[in-house]
């Protein structure tokens, strides 16, 4: 991954930050497919000077200038969504996690920046755990992801660079939402592409 994207900056950017920023776009093309309009704010709304993703765990309302996307859907009077990448969610056991790439609905993310709160996670349209690893993921990573998936209210997808197969075995009969082997060009990229497309699919369709 370090070889497939580059960025800037004063120390080098760690291929787990490049993969979220890839998990990121992958979900602005399942938006753009679904026929959203895309769009960058910072956390006070305005258009971004600086395009910045996170580079550490934070929280949405103290996200001041740091980058998310914002999904519109032309001539509808559905609320806007907006993508996050490394934000705070709140699961069911009133406990935070982290949230690789989240997407909720721009209401909600207003109102955690008007009162200072991280999102709970029934408010997701989509979460995404990511891991960048050279090496197979391992089965025990696997098994914390199942208890991340439990207590998150929502649809929770797990993607993974390379994993081995007794964590595939794990995913499949637990029927957690999966995919493995993603990387950019890969066909495991476009099958997560349309994971996401479904999930989007579904906020637009509901009345």
């Amino acid at each position: 991954m370090p070889t497939a994207l580059s960025a800037s900056g004063p120390s080098p950017t760690a291929g787990n930050d490049l993969y979220e920023a890839f998990l990121f776009t992958v979900v602005l093309k399942a938006a753009a497919e679904e026929g959203f309009e895309i769009s960058f704010e910072d956390g006070s709304n305005l258009p971004p000077t600086i395009f910045r993703l996170r580079r550490s765990p934070g929280r949405l309302p103290t996200g001041g200038s740091f980058t998310h996307a914002v999904l519109t859907l032309p001539n509808s009077q559905k609320d806007p969504l907006e993508v996050h990448t490394g934000i705070a969610v709140i699961g069911r056991s009133k406990v935070a996690h982290e949230a690789d790439v989240i997407v909720l609905p721009q209401s909600n993310a207003d109102r955690c920046r008007q009162l200072g709160i991280d999102p709970p996670s029934s408010s997701a349209i989509l979460t995404v755990e990511g891991k960048y690893y050279t090496t197979p993921v391992s089965l025990g990573m696997g098994r914390q992801f199942l208890g991340l998936a439990a207590d998150l209210s929502k649809k929770c997808i797990f993607a993974a660079t390379v994993t081995s197969s007794s964590l595939v075995h794990l995913l499949e009969g637990r029927r957690q939402e999966f995919e493995v082997g993603v990387l950019p060009g890969r066909k495991a990229e476009l099958d997560l592409q349309a994971r996401f497309a479904i999930a989007l699919r579904s906020y637009r369709q509901r009345r």
